[in-house]
């Protein structure tokens, strides 16, 4: 005898009824199917998701990185700028810097291209790093971070965009050389804007944790020039 419940069927097996009603008859019911309709398929595992290692640059210093009468030991810090405008270039960058607010040099030991004026992750050595002179690119009232900071303009405008893929590479291989060789801590890789707290300076669209966990732990071969 079966008995049919929405789209499933009870199945019912041995039933004995006497009479009618309820009181004194008995009834034996035997055991029913606790799955009403098609029974669950069997339990799948769900892949785990290994989470994702951040790229780590390649150790490879580029020419010109080691002066050659070596690093001072003055360098305390780095500081990371932009330039605020695309269409910056080294050159154009040195001349304001000279000739309009009469320094002796680019501000900045280094500047990193973006594709449209200066090659896009090119790093551009300036005068102060083989002279390893101090900087002029972090004003405080101390002078701590011009004096023992060592400055890095990424070209570009990062209030409205981030910097490209080939910028970010080359900054964190940068860095990683630098702090193998000058002996900084990450935690002394600083924004300009954290440093003075009165800039948006390397831009809104910068974000310096990622590239701190793409800087290389492997130590750089000594580079001689």
């Amino acid at each position: 005898m079966t008995l049919k419940a929405g789209s499933g069927v009870v199945v019912l097996v041995g039933v004995l009824i006497a009479g009618s009603g309820c009181g004194s008859q008995q009834t034996r019911i035997a055991q029913l199917d606790p799955y009403l309709g098609a029974r669950p398929g069997p339990t799948r595992r769900l892949p785990q998701r290994r989470p994702k290692r951040p790229q780590v640059v390649q150790v490879r210093p580029d020419r010109g990185w080691m002066p050659a009468r070596g690093i001072s030991n003055r360098w305390r810090y780095v500081v990371i700028h932009h330039s605020g405008s695309d269409k910056s270039t080294p050159q154009g960058m040195r001349d304001w810097h000279v000739n309009g607010r009469g320094w002796q040099a680019l501000g900045y030991h280094f500047a990193i291209g973006n594709g449209v004026g200066y090659g896009d992750g090119k790093v551009y050595v300036g005068e102060r790093w083989p002279n390893q002179m101090h900087g002029a690119h972090c004003k405080t009232p101390s002078n701590e971070h011009n004096n023992h900071g060592i400055g890095i303009c990424l070209i570009g405008d990062l209030n409205g965009h981030p910097p490209t893929p080939k910028q970010v590479q080359s900054l964190a291989r940068l860095l990683s050389f630098l702090s193998e060789k000058c002996g900084i801590p990450k935690s002394h890789i600083l924004t300009h804007g954290g440093v003075t707290h009165k800039t948006e300076c390397p831009g809104r669209c910068f974000a310096l944790r990622p590239v701190l966990q793409m800087m290389s732990s492997q130590p750089f071969a000594a580079v001689s020039e």
